[in-house]
């Protein structure tokens, strides 16, 4: 449900000055009047613009989620200074002191009150891997290998640029993993159950994402957080995002969540599905297949595989996806296939035969003639250094001549 709150300051039209920044609500394309949000678990966010055109989210969370304003301060410390970590690492902890009056500006006192204890963070570009999900689904967005190995790689490459730092995640799946299709960039957002050994955990936390939880979070039928306050926690639903990256096609179908697998049968390690999805995996990447089974029989953390052990396979594979292909190994459809492509961008130039030399014309060099200037007489006029004849006399008194 939209925030009444939201739907006012959207509906006035004018930016708010919120932690020295003039901001607004954006209005859903579909929903005149009201503002854009999403529902994400246990908040929900909402998106701004800054007069410069740069979007945030505010991510409001729900009056039964407790807030450690505290634990939430010093994640953006503990990260690693990577873009993928971008909405962590540059987040703010609001409060109501974080609105502003400012003439010309939005300014309630209801807003400020309401803004407390919410979360301001930078918007990345792309979707979520639900939403690209969906559309491979729909046929909208066709993937390769190449692009699916890619978004293997960089999701595991910021798991493992995680436990470099001793910290998880926690919560990996398909809404917290962002992607942009331009670049196959891939960006995690939501840091509320972030771990890290100097931290105490919270009170309210989530041991993760229905579809992507680990059996071994249950006990006795019950969900216990610090089953997964741990470091490698992010390792099992990182072998499951590989999996759906790796297999997601049109027409694949999706679970509650937007994944692939029944989070029942991720609690008892077997099922149709799983079967299923491993059975499908094994045939395109048997490396892989053996990982992601690795993950759903694991009974702790240490058991999943781990992200070397996923960079290892990439590494195994990419080799053979991204090897040339020789000529000599193409049929002769797929010669004449490409015969025709070129004939058809590029008409082929005729051929005739080259000319003897004794044939061919010979350039003589033209000399240029230069005309021949005769010389003039010119009257030069009297030299002014010449001087007179004098005389002048000895101390004899001879005269001699000068």
């Amino acid at each position: 449900m939209v925030a009444p709150v939201m739907e006012k300051w959207l509906n006035d039209g004018r930016y708010a000055m919120v932690n020295q920044r003039r901001i607004k609500p954006i209005e859903h394309e579909q929903f005149r009047g009201k503002p854009l949000s999403s529902q994400k678990g246990q908040a929900e966010a909402f998106f701004l613009v800054d007069e410069n055109g740069n979007w945030l989210v505010v991510k409001k969370f729900h009056s039964n989620r407790t807030l450690d304003r505290e634990y939430l301060l010093k994640i953006g410390s503990l990260l690693p200074k990577d873009p993928g970590f971008i909405c962590g690492a540059e987040s703010q902890v609001l409060s109501e002191d974080s609105l502003v009056k400012t003439k010309g500006c939005y300014y309630k006192r209801e807003l400020a009150r309401w803004l407390d204890g919410t979360i301001s963070m930078p918007k990345v570009n792309g979707y979520d891997w639900t939403i690209v999900a969906d559309e491979v689904r729909e046929g909208t967005i066709g993937l390769d290998n190449l692009q699916r190995l890619t978004l293997c790689r960089n999701l595991t490459r910021l798991v493992e640029l995680l436990e470099a730092y001793h910290c998880c995640h926690r919560d990996l799946s398909c809404g917290n993993i962002f992607i942009d299709i331009k670049t196959w960039d891939v960006y995690l957002i939501d840091f509320g159950s972030f771990y890290h050994g100097s931290l105490r955990i919270p009170k309210a936390t989530t041991c993760g994402t229905e579809g992507y939880t680990p059996p071994y979070a249950w006990d006795n039928g019950d969900l216990r957080a610090n089953r997964t306050w741990c470091e490698g926690a992010d390792r099992y639903a990182l072998s499951l995002l590989n999996t759906e990256f790796l297999l997601v096609t049109k027409g694949t179908e999706a679970t509650a969540e937007g994944g692939i697998f029944e989070q029942s049968e991720l609690k008892h390690r077997c099922g149709p599905g799983i079967t299923s999805i491993i059975n499908k995996l094994g045939d395109l990447y048997p490396g892989a297949a053996q990982l992601s089974q690795m993950a759903i029989n694991s009974r702790n953390c240490k058991d999943c595989p781990s992200p070397g052990q996923w960079t290892e396979f990439l590494n195994t594979v990419s080799s053979v996806v991204t090897k040339p292909v020789s000529i000599a190994g193409l049929s002769d459809t797929y010669i004449a296939q490409i015969s025709s492509i070129l004939s058809r961008s590029r008409p082929a130039a005729p051929l005739w035969p080259a000319p003897r030399l004794e044939d061919m014309p010979i350039r003589i060099p033209r000399i240029p003639v230069t005309t021949c200037i005769p010389p003039r007489i010119v009257d030069l006029p009297p030299d002014p250094w010449t001087k007179k004849r004098t005389e002048y006399r000895s101390n004899l008194g001879r005269s001699k001549p000068w």
